[in-house]
């Protein structure tokens, strides 16, 4: 709220103030002669060095000034003033890769992965951006077949049916960072846009210690209490959907379906740096992982409900058990079977060449 108030009292005029750090300023400045003024600025009652000007009869700042007085992001981005209440000041826009800066990483790949829209230049842009964890700009070679369209819900523009492949492999690397294809209207450029949404954050804050604690052990073992801690969280209901950020910020158990198992394991596999790739099929999702040099199938709902079912010789929906890791139960009939990391799907996959493209984004090289 400090920060709310003292944007209120500077903003008078800076609509105009701020165009002057537009390339139009010397154009402006033939209709409007701007002197310098004494005024004094007080942000919450300290006096701050603030450079003040009289226009047409009325006061101006910069807005570029508040933002380093207040303490929040402003910046011209090329054709518009841009404020980001929440970050602090720099007066600089984000640094992002150009085109002809993104590295050749497709010849790691298995070129058998590129088919249809899934190119090379669409490869480049995704791993660049996974590795970089930054928005990153598509080459200019994607824009013959790259079409979006308006979303007013969002405010941005989404990818039309002819592309839905690219938005398919953004959508198989997960939730948390999400990676998605946009159009840049600035620039007018397409990006592979990262983001780390806000409503995710508070579970990655509340299974920090459980991912440390994986310190150490075996690609292997690590997938197995990641398995584990996520089949101690949900209760198996078709009929609902619950995200990562309301299975794994509590310590209790809620009722979840599939989709819920595969985006809670996915959630946590890259926060413990473990490739994941989310697969779907056969009205089912489940998900892969590369660990000991090979891509295994990880169908999460499957060991919890094969668990309950085995054990209690009941239904799923009516009894769950909890695990520990060092349960009993779980050491008798499933650590000894392996059953985690599988060579055979559990369902039919319906998207074998987006999966493929995901992996290889993940993992260069791993599916040859």
């Amino acid at each position: 709220m400090k920060n709310t108030k003292s944007i209120a009292l500077l903003l008078t005029g800076v609509a105009l103030g701020a165009s002057f750090a537009a390339p139009t300023a010397n154009a402006a400045a033939e209709f409007f002669q701007a002197q310098r003024t004494p005024h004094p600025i007080y942000v919450d009652g300290q006096q701050v060095q603030m450079e003040t000007y009289a226009i047409n009869g009325s006061n101006y700042v910069k807005l570029r000034d508040i933002g380093q007085a207040v303490g929040f992001e402003a910046y011209w981005d090329g054709s518009a003033a841009q404020i980001i209440s929440d970050k602090p000041y720099t007066g600089q826009p984000p640094a992002q890769a150009t085109p002809s800066a993104v590295p050749n990483h497709s010849a790691e790949a298995d070129p058998a992965v590129f088919t249809g829209y899934l190119t090379t230049e669409v490869y480049d842009t995704i791993r660049e951006a996974v590795l970089t964890k930054q928005t990153t700009p598509f080459g200019s070679a994607v824009k013959g077949f790259l079409h979006l369209k308006w979303d007013d819900k969002k405010g941005i523009k989404r990818a039309e049916e002819e592309t839905q492949q690219v938005n398919n492999v953004l959508a198989a690397l997960g939730p948390y960072p999400s990676y998605e294809l946009i159009l840049s209207d600035a620039a007018d450029e397409y990006l592979c846009q990262v983001q780390y949404a806000e409503l995710y954050a508070p579970a990655a804050e509340h299974t920090r210690d459980f991912i440390a604690s994986l310190d150490g052990l075996s690609e292997r073992e690590k997938i197995k209490r990641i398995d584990w801690y996520v089949c101690n969280r949900i209760v198996y209901d078709k009929t609902r959907y619950a995200w990562p950020n309301e299975v794994l910020t509590q310590d209790g158990v809620t009722h979840g379906a599939c989709m819920s198992y595969a985006y809670s394991f996915q959630f946590l596999c890259h926060q413990a740096g473990i490739p994941c790739v989310f697969k779907h099929g056969g009205n089912h999702q489940w998900n892969t992982v590369y660990a000991e040099g090979r891509w295994w199938d990880v169908d999460v709902t499957a060991d919890d409900c094969e668990e309950v079912m085995f054990i209690t010789s009941g239904s799923t929906e009516e009894s769950h058990l909890s695990f520990d890791g060092t349960d009993a139960f779980r050491e008798q009939f499933y650590v000894t079977a392996d059953r985690v990391l599988r060579d055979e799907e559990s369902y039919p996959d319906e998207d074998p060449e987006i999966v493929k493209f995901a992996q290889e984004i993940l993992v260069p090289g791993s599916t040859k």
